[in-house]
């Protein structure tokens, strides 16, 4: 079992128990923000301020592999590991920051439904790392992290066939269409993350 492998001070897996409850915690910001379509600049903030937290604890993570001679699994995996759900963090942060810079003239459609995706996939994330040790139903769950980066697929390009056929202003559609492909470029860098989770679990099983 997944268990035996793991000594009894385990400080890595309690990072990236933090690093996942921030990366939702952002992913809810967002939400927030995209549906309330107001306080770009107040969201943007409260985002890029996790986001921070989250440099630093994958530098911890980093400056931890380094000093330590053995680890609970394969140092390769845990670096692999943080860094993909860094990469989600980075991926929101920009979002919030486009947002805000961009002061669109009306609502990015299909934008909520994208961020909902999100926040589903970041909470099932958090939920395996934190079962990581009791990993009974986390095929499961990595196979809805996955099934979920495909209904954002769906969604995307519903979004950009509206966005081409409706908006007139040349600079908004810019705008928009950027802003829908980092959203969903956060959405396929989660089904990266669940991807190294799945790979740990099936060498350390």
């Amino acid at each position: 079992m997944f268990k035996k492998f793991l000594p009894k001070q385990n400080n890595f897996f309690d990072l990236l128990k933090e690093l996942t409850a921030s990366v939702n915690e952002s992913a809810k910001l967002l939400n927030e923000m995209l549906n309330k379509n107001t306080n770009y600049a107040e969201y943007s903030s409260k985002i890029h301020f996790i986001e921070n937290r989250c440099d630093d604890i994958t530098h911890q993570i980093v400056n931890d592999l380094n000093d330590t001679f053995i680890t609970p699994i394969d140092r390769e995996d845990i670096f692999a590991l943080a860094n993909s759900l860094d990469d989600i963090i980075d991926t929101i942060d920009t979002i919030a920051i486009r947002m805000s810079m961009y002061k669109m003239k009306s609502e990015l459609q299909f934008a909520p439904q994208l961020a909902d995706i999100l926040v589903i996939q970041t909470g099932v994330l958090d939920d395996v790392i934190k079962n990581i040790q009791e990993p009974k139903q986390t095929t499961d769950k990595i196979v809805q992290v996955k099934t979920l980066e495909t209904e954002g697929d769906i969604v995307f390009k519903d979004a950009l066939l509206q966005l081409f056929e409706e908006e007139q202003d040349i600079k908004e559609l810019i705008k928009k269409k950027e802003i829908l492909e980092i959203i969903e470029k956060a959405i396929d860098r989660c089904q990266t993350a669940a991807t190294v989770i799945e790979g740990i679990l099936i060498k350390n099983m």
